[in-house]
């Protein structure tokens, strides 16, 4: 595996447009024709430096590699299919009743009479990532993509989010590839930067690349970039969420319209340069506060290992705290755990002294034996408050990886690719919690060897 590193240059826009017209019911607006987008071919977009890396690979939950110099660097994952070619495992439609199913290696979805736009969504949420993918289209059908998306009213309700559109280019060309916030304000691309074009190549399978880091987004169908944006207003509002593909309401029509995806594939981007942070640097404790055994290793891994006659949990200077507060954040960590091994990820800590009561804990515990109704004490559960959705447990010794996003009252947690955590603080047992603190990795003491790598935050 590599670490690739890209810069791009280009026209940033930072605009708020909005299009009417395009409601769940609505049929498809007319378009205004403007001027064209100033944007350099994907030829000229990447400069890459690969750096070869060692590391411990992973079962289920490839993992990124740990730079190693005194100064993080932008850090990218490799790829993963979003889609397996046969079924719809890791998918979950919301909203609407058009038909979504897998056929000969590609995701098929098919309008209904009367429905309204439909989207079939990943069970996890993406924040800096690039996405490729290919799609067909039925000419009369708008369609799209949904990126770092959520649903308003529950997790079946209104999706929302920036969506990367799906057009068939037509005689006069068409608006493929520019950015519309659905459910969210209209269009993202401003009016005179949407002139129709025909890089969409009508009746044949398209090409579409997306690169979303930080409030900018860029945009290429077949080779060719469309948008290359900054809005820091949708940003602000979506910093993370789930991938959609929409099939459009098209009205009260019988004669049902498709619209097909393959090689759906993602990579995850780590870019301190867009605010992240890498809290751990593989080499020392900056960053970092405890008085407990945290030992560095020279693979770039964080052991914890209890000192003997360390026994217990209510040793909370043991514990691994952060040296800054964070609000409103977006953490990424991966860990490994001993056959039922015991640890936790905290949050939002007013007093370190006192975090059972002064702040948040997302359990880490080998649930892999689990039977029966989960608890708020298995994995990925919130202390008092919350069990997880799901198990997503991996064996003892494999690495796991969760990821805490915490926006004012709402806090999700995603554990090795599924979403398990999905609640709104002021609902619960934690109203009236810290909404800033410290994070903090527990000490559970023996025999409770823990190791940590990759862990990211970025404040939002």
């Amino acid at each position: 595996m590599v670490l690739r590193q890209s810069q791009a240059n280009g026209k940033l826009l930072v605009i708020w447009s909005e299009r009417t017209g395009r409601g769940a019911h609505s049929p498809r607006a007319p378009r205004k024709r403007l001027n064209t987008i100033d944007s350099p071919s994907m030829q000229n977009i990447l400069s890459l430096s690969l750096i070869t890396l060692s590391g411990l690979a992973l079962t289920s939950v490839t993992p990124s590699r740990q730079i190693q110099d005194t100064e993080a660097q932008e850090q990218v994952s490799p790829w993963v299919s979003l889609f397996d070619g046969k079924t719809l495992d890791g998918w979950t439609q919301r909203n609407g009743t058009a038909t979504y199913t897998a056929e000969n290696g590609t995701i098929q979805g098919q309008t209904t009479n009367g429905s309204p736009n439909s989207f079939l969504c990943t069970n996890r949420g993406y924040s800096d990532f690039e996405l490729t993918f290919e799609v067909q289209v039925d000419n009369a059908l708008n369609s799209g993509v949904q990126i770092r998306s959520q649903t308003r009213n529950g997790f079946l309700g209104r999706v929302n989010g920036p969506q990367v559109e799906i057009e068939a280019s037509g005689s006069g060309g068409g608006e493929a590839g520019y950015l519309y916030a659905e459910a969210a304000g209209g269009w993202m691309t401003p009016g005179e930067s949407r002139t129709p074009h025909k890089h969409f190549l009508d009746g044949k399978w398209n090409s579409y690349r997306v690169l979303a880091v930080g409030p900018r987004i860029q945009v290429w169908v077949n080779g060719t970039q469309t948008s290359n944006l900054v809005h820091e207003g949708i940003y602000g509002s979506h910093p993370r969420g789930f991938i959609g593909l929409q099939v459009h309401s098209v009205g009260h029509q019988d004669t049902p319209l498709k619209v097909s995806w393959r090689n759906i594939r993602l990579r995850e981007i780590r870019d301190p340069k867009a605010g992240w942070v890498q809290l751990y640097n593989g080499k020392d404790l900056t960053h970092w506060t405890t008085s407990g055994n945290w030992l560095p290793q020279p693979n770039g891994e964080l052991l914890l290992q209890p000192r003997p006659g360390e026994k217990g949990w209510e040793r909370f200077s043991d514990y691994l705290w952060s040296n800054k507060q964070y609000a409103n954040f977006i953490l990424d960590i991966e860990y490994a755990y001993p056959a039922k091994g015991n640890s936790g990820i905290y949050f939002r800590v007013g007093d370190t002294n006192d975090p059972v009561a002064q702040g948040i804990e997302a359990q880490i515990l080998d649930s892999t034996s689990h039977k029966g109704d989960l608890t708020h004490h298995d994995h990925g559960g919130i202390i008092m408050t919350s069990p997880p959705s799901k198990n997503m447990s991996l064996p003892p010794g494999k690495w796991n990886r969760m990821i805490v996003t915490a926006r004012s009252q709402h806090l999700e947690v995603d554990l090795n690719g599924e979403r398990i955590i999905d609640l709104q603080l002021n609902k619960t047992g934690l109203k009236n919690r810290p909404m800033k603190g410290y994070l903090g990795l527990q000490d559970h003491g023996e025999p409770h060897a823990m190791r940590f790598r990759n862990i990211w935050v970025r404040e939002l």
